[in-house]
């Protein structure tokens, strides 16, 4: 009997759906507003929002699965914080979902979805494996023998908060200093706004891709990927998000920023690097990869 996942994925600005079967294959994507359901009842908005979709496709899903941009607690039950939208913090979302729905529910970060996908389309099995996304901020994702690593609290492989010396601006996560303050969608959009009053954004890399501003920028971005390539020694490293999808993005440029900074001998002559897909449909995909990879494990079967 085919199996059909209800996937989902919540960002700051877009909440993208879709259904998808055990062959991975896509019907129904949509995309609207996350910012419409979420605020003070955001799960029963969620709900709500899942109820018409299925009414309207005619289609009962067999799980649904939800990337959101926040924090989770080890088990993937909790929503810990979501900086960027609000009503969806401390909150047990699969219960709150599961018994509105009666369908099992099935959650974790935004990035790790993307990065199931990227790993899927890649065909990407190594032992070792990095994913950095520059967004409106720095995710990060890393894979060990095939499991994501989740950490003792739920909260790791939070890169763009590393501390840097010297740095004393305030980040959202509440501490100061943080990475993603220089190296991040909203780093570039400062930089924008500081160097290039009088332009577009999208426009940065190709004008300006060879000034001064914008190489600091690219060097800035290497500095925690390269970090953790030197703790980490990665067999594959998938490099994505809106900013390295921009136009004119120097691809090069920052592959060779990573090198500057990466140890050498090795790490730095053995780097391999794979480019995250374009698409926005990639979060729902992988929102089914991650539901497939749970009802495997309940099941008792391998992933």
């Amino acid at each position: 009997m085919a199996v059909t996942i209800l996937g989902m994925d919540i960002g700051g600005t877009n909440l993208r759906s879709g259904f998808v079967n055990d062959r991975f294959e896509l019907s129904e994507f949509r995309i609207s507003s996350s910012q419409a359901i979420c605020g003070e009842k955001a799960p029963e908005n969620i709900a709500a929002y899942i109820e018409r979709l299925m009414a309207e496709t005619g289609i009962r899903p067999d799980a649904i699965s939800i990337g959101f941009p926040s924090t989770l607690d080890k088990a993937r039950k909790r929503l810990l914080s979501t900086p960027n939208l609000e009503g969806l913090d401390d909150m047990n979302m699969v219960e709150r979902l599961e018994n509105a729905l009666h369908i099992p529910v099935y959650i974790d970060r935004d990035v790790n979805l993307l990065f199931l996908c990227d790993c899927h389309a890649n065909h990407l099995t190594a032992d070792v494996i990095i994913g950095c996304y520059v967004g409106t901020g720095f995710g990060n994702v890393i894979a060990i023998g095939g499991e994501i690593l989740v950490g003792k609290n739920g909260v790791a492989a939070e890169l763009g908060h590393i501390p840097v010396r010297g740095l004393t601006l305030d980040c959202p996560c509440g501490n100061v200093g943080c990475v993603e303050m220089i190296a991040s969608g909203k780093a570039l959009k400062t930089l924008q706004e500081t160097w290039y009053p009088e332009e577009a954004i999208g426009t940065l890399f190709t004008l300006h891709a060879s000034d001064e501003p914008v190489r600091g920028f690219i060097n800035d971005l290497a500095l925690p990927i390269a970090t953790e390539i030197n703790i980490l020694d990665p067999d594959e490293i998938i490099l994505g998000g809106g900013v390295l999808q921009m136009d004119g993005f120097p691809k090069g440029a920052l592959e060779d920023a990573i090198r500057l900074h990466a140890r050498k001998p090795y790490p730095e002559q053995a780097l391999r690097f794979h480019y995250s897909g374009e698409k926005q449909e990639n979060g729902v995909i992988g929102a089914a990869i991650l539901a497939f990879r749970h009802m495997k494990r309940e099941k008792g079967q391998p992933v």
